[in-house]
């Protein structure tokens, strides 16, 4: 097998490496200069190439674990973006009242934040369909916690269709969702399905819940703490 290799190497193409004569542990492995240079010039691809590979392979053996790529390198929260989200809330809010989804009170302008139903650090990603306004004070109680699923996503999935209809009736309002197409409208369920015109409120309703509800479910299979929350009475909000 080494003669054959080495002869390969001669004859007719130029292997990365040879194997030497010796036997057991003593055996050398004599490597192309020309291949060496080529790997030293172009480590950076090479890598990149294995690192794909690996999350691909993990990807595929983890299918519940969404955004698995970011996983294994994460992003910086700070890296977030959310800027034009906010700024079509905000447009939104100047015309159209829309309540907290967890308060069941309106949100004011300048007074809230926009944050994700499943958390971020599940999803990895800032999609529009994740994305809702918030009060401030109940996000950082939320925190990294997955809220109960009735009744807020009726509340959530609400707000979602009051901000598509506006997209789909008014100019303004639709300029500001393709600003998101960049940095919040990466799924193509959302583009091609959820965002189309033309839904209903029912239809629109079981898109979101037919492609958020497994991803929540995956979230919770995997230990994420629920978020209760407590009135003033003491009384849970489920």
């Amino acid at each position: 097998m080494r003669a054959y290799f080495n002869l390969l190497n001669e004859t007719t193409v130029l292997l990365p490496y040879t194997f030497g004569d010796e036997n057991g542990l003593k055996r050398t492995i004599y490597f192309n200069d020309g291949w060496i240079q080529m790997i030293q010039d172009n480590t950076v691809s090479i890598l990149g190439w294995v690192q794909m590979e690996k999350v691909k392979w993990l990807q595929n053996n983890n299918p519940e674990v969404p955004s698995l790529i970011y996983k294994l390198a994460p992003l910086d929260e700070k890296m977030r973006k959310l800027a034009h989200v906010r700024k079509l809330w905000e447009s939104i809010l100047k015309i159209h009242p829309v309540v907290d989804v967890f308060a069941n009170q309106p949100i004011h302008e300048g007074s809230y934040d926009v944050d994700h139903f499943i958390p971020w650090s599940f999803v990895m990603n800032d999609e529009l369909w994740n994305l809702m306004p918030m009060d401030s004070s109940l996000n950082s109680e939320k925190s990294n916690k997955l809220p109960c699923w009735e009744p807020f996503f009726g509340r959530f999935a609400g707000n979602q269709y009051a901000m598509y209809g506006l997209i789909h009736k008014m100019d303004g309002i639709h300029k500001l969702y393709e600003a998101c197409y960049r940095d919040n409208l990466h799924s193509i369920w959302a583009n091609r399905e959820l965002y189309r015109k033309g839904n209903s409120k029912g239809e629109f309703f079981r898109i979101l819940e037919k492609n958020m509800r497994p991803v929540y479910d995956s979230a919770r299979r995997q230990g994420y703490e629920m978020w209760i929350r407590k009135n003033q009475m003491g009384d849970r909000t489920e």
